[in-house]
């Protein structure tokens, strides 16, 4: 089954920023896209977050199967595929503007940060990306490299002061269209 799953993050929900625009620009590929809503975005917990990520990703995840995570999305997500690691492995999964990291600046996501236990080891996606932008805000675009070099990649960085927000003009993101386009027509290894 061709899927995409956005996850969104911290203080956002699935009618922010750019979400509904991809969902409607995955359709010309014939993916079914859910956008997943996060409870209580503005004061999130990690028990909470994880159980619908349980809720909605269990016994959907394919070879086919997109996800598209954005800052606290990203830690979220990459909880969730490291403690299920005999899954699937799956087709393509997009980081943006991700951290795996307590952020200085938003001590209020640090007790759900410490939550997570991510073994980086235990992410099975045939393709995986990070964006970043290089004057990020709220997540330090160092937090993204960090992020990458974990997962032995590099960091695609945008130059962009900002986070990827609507409120930025982040209403469309065609650089990420292009990147998961370009996965969609890459012959499989």
């Amino acid at each position: 089954m061709k899927n995409l799953f956005i996850i969104h993050g911290y203080k956002a929900n699935t009618e922010s920023h750019w979400f509904q625009w991809l969902k409607s620009s995955m359709m010309r590929y014939g993916y079914t896209t859910e956008i997943i809503p996060l409870p209580n975005s503005a004061q999130p917990k990690y028990k909470a977050w994880s159980q619908t990520l349980d809720d909605y990703l269990s016994h959907k995840l394919t070879n086919e199967t997109i996800i598209v995570a954005h800052s606290l999305g990203v830690i979220t997500t990459l909880d969730y595929l490291s403690h299920h690691a005999n899954e699937t492995h799956i087709k393509g999964l997009f980081l943006i503007s991700g951290f795996n990291e307590q952020l200085p600046n938003i001590p209020e996501l640090n007790h759900f940060i410490t939550q997570t236990d991510i073994s980086l080891n235990n992410i099975n996606a045939h393709t995986i990306k990070v964006i970043g932008a290089t004057a990020d805000p709220i997540v330090n675009i160092d937090a993204t490299r960090r992020l990458s070099s974990s997962l032995g990649i590099d960091t695609i960085e945008i130059p962009h002061e900002g986070h990827f927000l609507a409120s930025e003009g982040y209403t469309t993101f065609e650089f990420l269209l292009e990147q998961i386009n370009r996965l969609l027509n890459k012959k499989r290894d």
